[in-house]
């Protein structure tokens, strides 16, 4: 495997393979070949809902806000198994809710200075 890593101030980019390539911003890492756009299903006033759309707006994700309705309600509980305000969905594939948004930023993104 050959790996090529180029480091400027701003950007940089690694190949892990010829025909891979993925965007290391100086800030968070960002999956540029699998963009999916997240859907964040919650109350009209829950401090939850607002903090998991601050939290994709922080990382620069592209999302979409939708209002819990009596049948969304029905069918986060019937087909997801869901009780919880919000429901975050990325792309088609139930996420979890705020605190699994919070995790995933905090599992998988590391900063320049948290790296060894």
């Amino acid at each position: 495997m050959n790996t090529a890593n180029t480091k400027t101030t701003t950007t940089t980019t690694v190949r892990d393979t010829p025909t891979t390539a993925v965007k290391v911003d100086s800030v968070r890492l960002k999956d540029t070949n699998n963009p999916a756009v997240w859907t964040v299903i919650g109350l009209k006033n829950c401090p939850w809902t607002k903090k998991a759309l601050s939290l994709l707006e922080e990382h620069k994700e592209e999302f979409k806000q939708l209002p819990m309705t009596r049948e969304w309600h029905r069918r986060l509980i019937v087909e997801y198994n869901c009780h919880k305000s919000p429901a975050v969905f990325r792309g088609a594939q139930y996420f979890g809710s705020y605190a699994d948004l919070e995790n995933y930023y905090k599992c998988w993104f590391f900063t320049d200075n948290e790296l060894l």
